[in-house]
């Protein structure tokens, strides 16, 4: 059965990025559709890939299977795997997935109703609080003290369109917040102040975990994107089976990545949030040599005898083109110091530094 690659581009670019350079290595067909004619992806070795541009920043159905049509009739495909870019995608493919499914594409994601229930921020967390995985404290109503963090009880539910929380440690930021938003859109937890890990999963139908974790070391201001991690054996420690247990309780299979805090105060592994789809850092996790894209296609069949020469692991993964001269940074157990002692090891892992890369490095340097 022969089968293609379908990536969107223009979203996530870190993931797109990973998934082309993988399938590079793979000797994987993919094939990319552009966002638009300015899309980053024309910065980048892969160009060549993009086999379609968007019409509209608005998904359509009969384009996305237009996509897939041509495609098949190009190329021979059998069917087309579709990777799982984006949130905003996957809940599309999944609303559209008898449509998509018939066209010949193939979509990697568990039902709709068990995939909106890991990744609603609420519902996870009602979920994680009955199997007795712990989680954020729940205030009854918007707090009057600080810090506390505003999530939007469902995604897409805030009014201004934000998606990521509201981290709120003052007065200002909460008047801010009530101003932009209607609270009753959103529940509220405490701010859980400790290490930040990443649980990077794919979790196979048969229950095999392909497992790697990450401490994030610096993030954009306001719960932005993680611009440096380093090694972590969270997926390796007794911590980490609550989550693995949660997982196979419910039937999930995929990639999911679950954000933890390792809370300084009561030393337990608090849940933070969990993203069933591709991942901002996926660089880091095939730096380390665990490759989550093979499993996620053998799972369905598909290229199940992919070897890739391994490149040089790195102790960190690094985004410099996610440094803002704008913003200060979160700094989690971190310090600007060791950032500049580290440098050179640093540097080495810089995602985009890269010779498949290098314009599009240039080019978010030089647009900070």
């Amino acid at each position: 059965m022969r089968t293609g690659l379908l990536i969107l581009s223009g979203f996530n670019m870190r993931a797109v990025i990973a998934l082309c350079r993988w399938a590079a290595a793979a000797g994987v067909p993919v094939h990319v559709v552009a966002r638009h004619a300015k899309d980053p992806i024309y910065l980048t070795d892969y160009a060549a890939q993009v086999m379609a541009v968007r019409t509209s920043e608005t998904l359509d159905v009969a384009e996305t299977t237009g996509w897939i049509a041509q495609l098949r009739g190009t190329y021979g495909y059998t069917q087309v795997f579709i990777a799982p870019s984006t949130e905003f995608f996957n809940r599309f493919l999944l609303q559209h997935r008898s449509e998509v499914e018939a066209a010949g594409g193939l979509i990697p994601l568990v039902e709709e109703s068990l995939y909106i229930r890991i990744s609603d921020k609420e519902a996870f967390a009602e979920i994680c609080a009955a199997h007795g995985v712990a989680v954020p404290a729940v205030f009854d109503a918007l707090p009057a003290t600080y810090p506390f963090v505003a999530k939007p009880r469902s995604y897409g539910a805030a009014t201004s369109g934000q998606i990521k929380p509201y981290l709120i440690f003052t007065a200002d930021e909460r008047a801010h917040f009530v101003a932009r938003e209607r609270p009753e859109q959103f529940f509220y937890q405490e701010f859980v102040d400790g290490q930040s890990v990443y649980l990077l999963l794919h979790v196979a139908r048969n229950g095999s975990i392909t497992a790697c974790a990450q401490e994030n070391l610096i993030q954009q201001s306001a719960g932005g994107s993680i611009v440096l991690a380093g090694v972590h054996d969270f997926h390796c420690a007794p911590a980490a089976a609550p989550y693995l247990a949660l997982l196979a309780s419910l039937g999930f299979h995929g990639l999911v990545m679950i954000e933890i805090r390792l809370c300084q105060r009561t030393g337990r592994a608090v849940m933070i949030e969990a993203n069933p789809r591709m991942w901002g850092p996926m660089q880091f996790t095939l730096d380390q040599h665990v490759d989550v894209f093979a499993p996620l296609l053998a799972d369905y069949g598909v290229y199940t005898d992919v070897i890739i020469d391994r490149p040089t692991r790195q102790s960190y993964y690094f985004w410099s083109g996610g440094l803002s001269r704008q913003q200060p940074f979160a700094y989690h157990h971190f310090t600007p110091d060791r950032f500049v002692a580290d440098y050179q090891s640093i540097a080495s892992a810089d995602l985009f530094a890269r010779p498949d890369t290098r314009p599009l490095h240039a080019y978010e340097l030089t647009d900070a």
